[in-house]
């Protein structure tokens, strides 16, 4: 079956515009065929004869929308507000009254709402008046998003998932220019147990391809009219639709052409008959934000948020456009996923011209160019040496589509755009975390931009320079080099072989004059030593940064302490010179039991403080400050700590925190008090703690304004 491609795009408030078109035809056999067709166009319906192997003739319609006016940027008469901590609307008192203003709808619990106001009002207005509020952290327009199709037809064969050198409409491909699917699929080709986020139009889930693949909502009862999980939506079996706000997945038509498309590509059903999915065992979660004129952000949050209160771990998102939103960074910053997102079709550098939400700079955000099947960048795909992170197939992509009057025969089209790309790296994504179950959303991120086949053609265009390598991808341990896994803390126990996995490496991140102590010990007749690297270090296939180490010969009972200089992430390296077997690596975080004066090389101080000599202090000495941004923090290994001062008339209130819960305690006395307890807490779980002591600039209530110091004689940790 040979399937010209279908052209789809933007124009005006996201119309869909569908050209010539010739369908695909299923046959028994499933050969590419030649077909033609004729076509007339009467208003907004397009009527097209088809000819298949010129004896078959079929009729179809296809809505199209035509609007020539240009889109809408946001929504009018509304705007997404967070307020600050214990505020909310009735906290603007006249401002709400003047400006009309009226709670829309709470997009999460951060404090993100969207607030609708007086059609009267000016946009600029209300976001100027609203910003001067100090109840308001920000606010901002409600920005309307776009699918990133591209219109151009340039080619129509299928070669994303094994690019054989085939020729595309007398273009020649280049051989080996895919995503390697066949290498990952003798790996898996992906867990039933994954759900993967779709946030676009809606998708055709009874298509032969996608029904059985649609993640079902096991705490629903199908169309009894209630929410049984109690999650605020009823009946939202198989996700939801966000943009009608109902459960209604796919309305025939043009409508939900994208999304069916996006899907396909990730999941399609591996079933002998059309196209197959690059991860065709995973789940499909549809979630439904656009419709025929675009979608707005609020409802893009909501779905964000949505998939984060299911669990699910990865999202596609095939669309973009808006301007940038604080809000929506927040959402995704917070969602714990890996948001896959299209770099954008405008041809544009965006590392100057930032395409959202692909741009922001989160870690958790996976950024997707458009390669064609010779392996040079789409014409049409935004790039950035900087802010695109990989490249995937985004020309003539075939896939799934919505059924024309339920023939699924014809319900295959080929599309162009970084929306297409997209789908591909998720669907590698969905591959990694299959086979690496314990692999958090940055670090599926990491194995995909660390296998990136490289290619000249994208040097300075993407950050990896590269196209996504699936194959690479699902075989890779990321924890054989920088950044490694991130330590949890406590001891762990796994294996090095010096044949083939020489390297396990940690992350852990040290606060100032923190003190570590690593200890390895490993099977007998292996020889494995242990090295920590700073936070600059880029490999540890180097000796370059290595801040400790231990190499005793013929061992691999390995041990060092060590006390950072700077408060960073460092890295801990298990590393085989000979032999294999298990190894066990323990880390204590944090000075032991026992006293430690104010000069101490494991007290972290930050901001301005002075050595102050008195003979009536502990060990002769204190430390005072009185600058603002002056704190110390020391990390400690215990059950116990206690902190103690100097309290004079000079002194004020020092804000002391323990594990994160802070409480203010008064240094102030009319006359000296050497030696005094000011904090000490003692219950505390035996591990890891963290205490800071920083100067506020605030008086106690009797003092004069200006007694405002705050000082450390000693600290004692109990065990």
């Amino acid at each position: 079956m040979r399937i010209p491609k279908k052209i789809i795009g933007i124009c005006g408030a996201v119309g869909l515009l569908c050209g010539g078109t010739t369908t695909f035809a299923a046959t028994s056999t499933n050969t590419p065929q030649v077909v033609k067709q004729e076509k007339k166009v009467e208003g907004n319906i397009q009527e097209e004869i088809i000819k298949v192997d010129s004896s078959e003739v079929k009729k179809r319609k296809i809505l199209t929308y035509f609007n020539n006016n240009k889109p809408k940027k946001y929504k009018e008469n509304e705007v997404i507000v967070k307020f600050k901590k214990n505020y909310s609307i009735k906290s603007l008192g006249s401002l709400s009254t003047t400006l009309g203003l009226t709670n829309a709808k709470e997009l999460n619990k951060e404090g993100i709402h969207v607030i609708k106001f007086s059609k009267n009002k000016k946009m600029a207005n209300v976001l100027k008046e609203l910003n001067a509020s100090s109840n308001v952290e920000y606010v901002e327009p409600n920005y309307v998003y776009q699918p990133t199709a591209v219109t151009d037809p340039l080619y129509n064969e299928l070669w994303g998932l094994k690019n054989t050198g085939q020729e595309i409409l007398g273009q020649v491909g280049k051989k080996g220019i895919d995503i390697s699917a066949e290498a990952a699929w003798a790996n898996t080709k992906g867990s039933s147990s994954l759900v993967i986020g779709v946030i676009d139009t809606g998708i055709e889930i009874n298509h032969p391809e996608l029904k059985d693949k649609i993640w079902v909502n096991t705490g629903e009862i199908p169309n009894d009219g209630m929410d049984n999980d109690k999650n605020g939506y009823i009946d939202d079996v198989n996700g939801w639709n966000f943009y009608d706000k109902n459960n209604r997945l796919f309305i025939r038509g043009e409508e939900d052409f994208h999304g069916t498309h996006v899907a396909g590509t990730i999941a399609a059903k591996a079933n002998k008959i059309g196209v197959t999915g690059i991860a065709p065992n995973v789940k499909i979660m549809p979630l439904k934000f656009l419709g025929p004129y675009g979608g707005y952000e609020s409802d893009a949050i909501v779905a964000i948020e949505y998939a984060k209160a299911k669990g699910v771990k990865i999202l596609n998102n095939s669309w973009g456009g808006g301007e940038h939103s604080q809000a929506l960074k927040d959402a995704i910053k917070n969602s714990g996923t890996l948001f896959i997102a299209a770099a954008g079709n405008s041809a544009e550098n965006s590392d100057t011209s930032p395409a959202y939400p692909a741009a922001y700079d989160l870690p958790n955000i996976l950024s997707v160019a458009s390669i064609n099947n010779t392996g040079n960048l789409s014409g049409f795909s935004n790039y950035g040496a900087k802010s695109v992170d990989v490249a995937a197939p985004g020309e003539s992509i075939l896939s799934t589509t919505p059924s024309m009057e339920g023939d699924y025969s014809t319900a295959y089209e080929y599309l162009d755009g970084t929306s297409m790309a997209t789908p591909h790296v998720t669907g590698v994504a969905a591959l990694v975390k299959s086979a690496r179950s314990s692999y958090t959303p940055v670090q599926i991120k990491d194995a995909i931009l660390r296998t990136t086949t490289k290619l000249s053609s994208l040097t300075g265009k993407v950050v990896t320079g590269g196209l996504v390598n699936a194959g690479r991808a699902v075989n890779f341990d990321v924890d054989s080099d920088i950044p490694g896994i991130t330590w949890k803390g406590g001891s762990i126990s796994t294996s090095l072989d010096a044949s083939k996995d020489k390297n396990d490496v940690y992350s852990i991140k040290l606060l100032k004059g923190e003190k570590v102590k690593a200890t390895l010990t490993g099977d007998s007749g292996t020889d494995f030593d242990l090295y920590l690297y700073n936070d600059t270090t880029k490999t540890v296939n180097s000796s370059n940064g290595i801040v400790a180490h231990s190499e005793i010969a013929n061992s691999s009972k390995e041990s060092f302490t060590f006390t950072a200089p700077e408060t960073g992430t460092y890295y801990l390296n298990a590393y085989a010179f000979s032999g294999a077997g298990k190894y066990i690596l323990s880390v204590t975080e944090g000075i032991g039991e026992g006293t430690y004066e104010n000069t101490s090389k494991y007290f972290g101080y930050e901001g301005t403080w002075n050595k102050i000599s008195d003979g009536s202090a502990s060990a002769s000495s204190y430390t005072s400050t009185n600058q603002t941004d002056s704190t110390v923090k020391i990390v400690f290994n215990g059950t116990g700590i206690s902190y103690k001062a100097l309290k004079n008339d000079k002194q004020g209130i020092a804000k002391v925190t323990l594990d994160g819960k802070s409480e203010n305690y008064s240094l102030y006395a009319a006359t000296p008090k050497y030696k005094e307890e000011i904090f000490s807490k003692t219950g505390l779980t035996a591990g890891k703690h963290v205490l800071s002591i920083e100067w506020t600039g605030q008086a106690d209530p009797v003092a004069r304004k200006n007694s405002t110091e705050v000082n450390i004689d000693s600290i004692s940790v109990l065990k």
